[in-house]
């Protein structure tokens, strides 16, 4: 499924059978940015993908407002089955026998249709990337929101500059470039948990609140709470209260977008974004 994917050679229809698995992160970081340069230049595909965004939504709104299986459903349904008299006809059994099958898969895909037609990403998360995750969340909580940030006239992104290296700097504006609806208010190197983390903040145009801010960060060279972790595409999940979802670059950063806002709007902005710097930092081992 992650086979290199050359898009100058390939159809339309060759990048819309990845599309389910590019909105369910499940891609590679490579590929997942590849199929997002096709994307830009393509007004079709976009609509299309719009359209599959749109469908996982209304599915997940469907599933969340249904009731889950009360306890013991299977055990009453499979004890009706044993109780049924023998017949002629094997028929009546197959029938309740397969309503058994259709409320368990039904109770299944109702379970998965919660995630978007996927296992829930923390789910799919190796126990070592919690605590990554988890700095992630508690560096938003205790930076972004525990501060006062420009609402009106911030800062233009040449005086964030200020302080950045070259390397930082680029990725400053890379990030701001692929979020038209944000506008930077901060770019800086925060010490926490014991180690230096690259630090973008952006506001949602329009709000004051702190609900409107997020939070771009990339773990340094050497961090320790990027060592042995290797996440695959964009994972995500809920953590200290926020969304965070968070991809690896080839040179083993971490980079994460955390934001207070839903799941679909943290995987919006981290399909944007998080692919392009994963690769842009492959430029500066």
């Amino acid at each position: 499924m992650n086979a290199a994917l050359n898009v100058r050679d390939y159809s339309c229809g060759k990048v819309r059978r990845r599309m389910d698995s590019y909105l369910a992160g499940e891609l590679s970081v490579d590929l997942s940015h590849e199929i997002l340069e096709h994307l830009e230049r393509d007004p079709v595909c976009r609509a299309e993908l719009q359209a599959r965004e749109n469908l996982r939504a209304a599915v997940r709104r469907i599933a969340a407002a249904t009731p889950e299986p009360r306890d013991g459903l299977e055990a009453e349904v499979r004890a009706r089955v044993a109780r049924v008299p023998p017949a002629p006809s094997a028929a009546p059994t197959l029938l309740l026998a397969a309503s058994l099958v259709a409320a368990v898969g039904l109770a299944s895909y109702l379970a998965i249709a919660r995630f978007g037609g996927a296992p829930p990403p923390t789910a799919r998360k190796p126990a070592s990337a919690w605590p990554a995750f988890e700095f992630a969340a508690l560096n938003h909580r205790n930076c972004t929101l525990r501060h006062s940030w420009p609402k009106e006239n911030p800062p233009a992104e040449q005086k964030l500059e200020d302080g950045l290296d070259a390397e930082l700097a680029g990725a400053l504006h890379l990030a701001a470039s692929r979020l038209p609806g944000y506008v930077p208010v901060e770019a800086h190197l925060c010490n926490h948990a014991g180690e230096k983390v690259f630090h973008v903040i952006f506001r949602r145009r329009g709000t004051e609140t702190p609900e409107g801010l997020v939070s771009i960060l990339v773990t340094r060279p050497g961090s320790t709470f990027a060592e042995g972790v290797r996440l695959a595409g964009l994972e995500g999940g809920r953590h200290e209260g926020f969304q965070v979802v968070g991809t690896s670059a080839r040179d083993g950063r971490l980079i994460f977008v955390v934001t207070t806002g839903n799941e679909d709007e943290a995987m919006s902005l981290a399909r944007a974004v998080l692919p392009t710097l994963a690769v842009a930092f492959l430029a500066h081992p």
